[in-house]
């Protein structure tokens, strides 16, 4: 069984505060897109976790504290979702849903990500006792608090794919504008 762990915490100072789950592509929220996309490649929906402070219907959970960084995040998810392999992606990317196929078919190792002109950690699907021995690990060094995605996964053996549109974030308002764009129905 595959778990996911959706990321909706972050400050997004770009777009000025505003929760980023909760932007609208298309007919739905970007947060909407992502969790869709998980249920579409058979992730249960009771095995689905968002972390942070979007809109959902969904199990949700933050980070102690809140606003703690993606590693305190992933360490927040981690108690509410089963499974031996995890998605763990950013609410921030809304046409993932062509991606999740290949990352299950690309699976190997600690876990698989898509890359592009920075590894992108939170576009990957990984095994989740990897996961969760390095969480393990860090909280005994010192906690996750403030720590970068990439005190996590970048400890793992993890195969990182070449670039896919499916894994482009959507960091700014003109990014929104055109994944709204891209959203759009063509006439």
């Amino acid at each position: 069984m595959i778990g996911a762990i959706v990321l909706a915490g972050g400050r997004a100072t770009r777009l000025g505060g505003a929760s980023k789950g909760d932007v609208t592509v298309g007919a739905d929220t970007m947060l909407t897109h992502v969790t869709n996309a998980c249920q579409e490649v058979g992730v249960p929906r009771d095995n689905i976790v968002v972390v942070g402070h979007a809109q959902t219907d969904l199990k949700r959970t933050v980070e102690d504290p809140p606003h703690s960084g993606p590693a305190a995040g992933i360490g927040a998810g981690l108690a509410h979702v089963t499974g031996d392999r995890l998605f763990i992606l950013s609410c921030d990317i809304p046409f993932i849903a062509s991606g999740l196929p290949v990352l299950i078919d690309s699976f190997e190792g600690d876990g698989v990500c898509f890359g592009g002109v920075r590894t992108q950690y939170l576009a990957g699907l990984y095994s989740t006792s990897a996961v969760r021995a390095r969480v393990a690990e860090l909280q005994n060094e010192g906690g996750l608090v403030n720590l970068p995605v990439r005190a996590v996964l970048g400890a793992l053996t993890v195969t990182v794919l070449g670039p896919n549109p499916a894994a482009n974030d959507v960091d700014t308002w003109d990014e929104v504008e055109c994944a709204r764009e891209a959203a759009a129905p063509s006439d």
